[in-house]
C-alpha cells in the first residue's frame, strides 16, 4: 500500500490506466414507457460530481456510447455505455489523467468537455474548455487539452502533455469537433475567437488554422456542429442572436468552407434562415447527406451530389421559445428525434418528438417525465449523433441551474412507439 502522502498520486495513475476508472460503474433504471432507460452519471474517485453535460454525447462504430459530465467548475469526466450492456462506467477524467501526464499545474481546472466525443483512429478524442465567456477571461487560463480514450487498452489520456506547453494552443478552449473522411486529422472551433483549429493525430500537433476574415468581432458565438465533405472540405458556422450585439446577415447566415488542399477560407454559397449558427447534426456518409439543425431547430440537409444545400422546415415542439439543443437523426435518414430545453420559471417538463425529413412534420411522442419522473425537474437536453448499435440513441438531462445530477437516457424509438401504441 503506498504511503498516504503518494495516494492522491497513485489514485491519479490507476485511473489514467483505466483500472480505478472501470471500478466506478452504475446500472440502468428501466423508464415507465418501454423502450427507455436512464441512467446517473456517478461522481469521480477524485470528488467531481457532474452537474451538467454540454453536447457530450457520442457514439462508436460498434455502437458504444459515450457521454462526458463536468461540474462547469473543476473538472470533466467521460464515461461509456458499451455496446449491448446496460452498465454505465467511467472511463476516466481530465485532471487524473492530466496529474499522471505530469501535466496539471496547481490551481488549473477543465471547466468542460463540450465536444461531442468523436471517434477517429481507433479511439475516442474530446478537449477542454475552461473558460466560457466570449470577452479576454480565456488569456487568464491555459489552453485547451486534448484528451483520447483507447478502449483495446482502457486507457484514457492527456495527449496534450507532448504538445508545446502542455495544451494545444496557448489559450482558448474547444467547442465542437470534427474529423476529416480519412480519419486523421481533428478539427475544433475555439472559444471565445472562433478560429478554426487542426489536429494532426499521427504526429500529436495543433496549430491554428485562422478564422474567415469576414468576422467583424473578435469575440464570437462558434457553432457547435461543423462537418467534412468527402473531399475532406471543412464546412461550419458562427454567430448567434443571443450572444452580443445582432450579427450581421450578410456575414453569419451562411456557411464557411475550409479547403485544406489549397488552404483557403471562404464563405459558401450555403445560406442559413437567419445568422444563428449551426448546434446539431449527423452525416450519414454512406447515403451522401449530412442533416443539421441550429438552436432554434430549423433544419438543414447536405448533399454531395452538387454539392447542395435545403432548408427541411422546423421543428415544432411545446417550447417555441426554447432551445434545441436534443436532435438525433435516425441512421435511415429519414427522421429526428428532438426535445427543447425551456428556461421559463415553471413551463411544463419537455416531450420527445418525431421530425419527419421528408416532410417537415413534427409529431410529439411523449413527455420526458412520463419516461422518468426525474426528467420533470431536468429541464436542459442536450446531445446528437449518440447510436447504439441496435438503433437506440442516448441524450444528457439536467438542471440549468446546476442544482442536479446529470441523467443520460438511452431511448429504442421504435420499440417507444409500440408500447404507447400498446396503451
Amino acid at each position: 500500500m503506498p504511503p498516504l502522502a503518494a495516494l492522491p498520486c497513485a489514485l491519479a495513475l490507476l485511473a489514467a490506466s483505466g483500472l480505478a476508472a472501470a471500478e466506478v460503474t452504475t446500472p440502468g433504471t428501466t423508464a415507465r414507457v418501454e423502450g427507455a432507460q436512464v441512467w446517473a452519471l456517478p461522481p469521480t474517485p477524485n470528488g467531481l460530481h457532474p452537474s451538467q453535460s454540454w453536447h457530450a454525447t457520442g457514439s462508436a462504430p460498434n455502437g458504444d456510447i459515450y457521454v462526458a459530465g463536468m461540474d462547469h467548475v473543476t473538472n470533466s469526466a467521460l464515461y461509456r455505455l458499451p455496446a449491448g450492456s446496460d452498465t454505465l462506467g467511467l472511463v476516466g477524467d481530465a485532471r487524473s489523467a492530466s496529474e499522471a501526464a505530469g501535466n496539471w499545474r496547481p490551481g488549473e481546472t477543465a471547466e468542460k468537455f463540450h465536444t461531442r466525443p468523436l471517434w477517429a483512429a481507433g479511439r475516442v478524442y474530446v478537449a477542454t474548455m475552461d473558460s466560457s465567456g466570449l470577452d479576454t477571461g480565456y488569456l487568464s487560463r491555459r489552453g485547451f487539452h486534448w484528451y483520447a480514450y483507447d478502449p483495446a487498452t482502457e486507457r484514457f489520456e492527456d495527449l496534450s502533455a507532448r504538445e508545446p506547453g502542455g495544451t494545444g494552443l496557448p489559450h482558448g478552449g474547444l467547442v465542437t469537433l470534427a474529423t476529416d473522411p480519412a480519419g486523421a486529422v481533428l478539427y475544433g472551433a475555439m472559444v471565445p475567437t472562433a478560429e478554426i483549429v487542426r489536429h494532426d493525430i499521427a504526429h500529436g500537433t495543433t496549430r491554428s488554422l485562422g478564422r474567415p476574415v469576414a468576422y467583424d468581432r473578435p469575440y464570437l458565438y462558434a457553432g457547435r456542429f461543423m462537418f467534412t465533405d468527402a473531399r475532406g472540405r471543412l464546412y461550419f458556422s458562427a454567430g448567434n442572436p443571443g450572444s452580443g450585439p445582432p450579427p450581421d446577415p450578410a456575414i453569419y447566415a451562411r456557411l464557411y468552407v475550409y479547403d485544406p488542399g489549397t488552404g483557403t477560407m471562404e464563405p459558401s454559397g450555403f445560406r442559413l434562415r437567419e445568422p444563428r449558427a449551426l448546434e446539431t447534426g449527423r452525416c450519414l456518409r454512406e447515403r451522401g447527406i449530412c442533416i443539421a439543425a441550429d438552436d432554434r431547430g430549423h433544419v438543414y440537409r447536405f448533399s454531395e451530389a452538387g454539392p447542395a444545400w435545403t432548408y427541411l422546415g422546423r421543428v415544432a415542439t411545446n417550447h417555441p421559445d426554447g432551445f434545441v439543443w436534443m436532435f438525433q437523426v435516425a441512421p435511415d435518414g429519414r427522421r429526428a428525434y428532438a426535445a427543447a430545453t425551456s428556461y421559463v420559471p415553471g413551463a411544463e417538463p419537455s416531450a420527445l418528438y418525431d421530425f419527419d425529413l421528408a416532410t417537415g412534420a413534427s409529431t410529439r411522442l411523449v413527455g420526458l417525465a412520463d419516461l422518468d419522473p426525474r426528467l420533470s425537474s431536468h429541464n436542459v437536453h442536450t446531445g446528437y449523433d449518440a447510436w447504439d448499435d441496435r438503433g437506440r440513441f442516448a441524450f444528457a438531462s439536467f438542471a440549468g441551474d446546476g442544482s442536479s445530477g446529470v441523467l443520460l437516457t438511452r431511448v429504442d424509438p421504435e420499440r417507444v412507439k409500440a408500447g404507447l401504441a400498446a396503451r
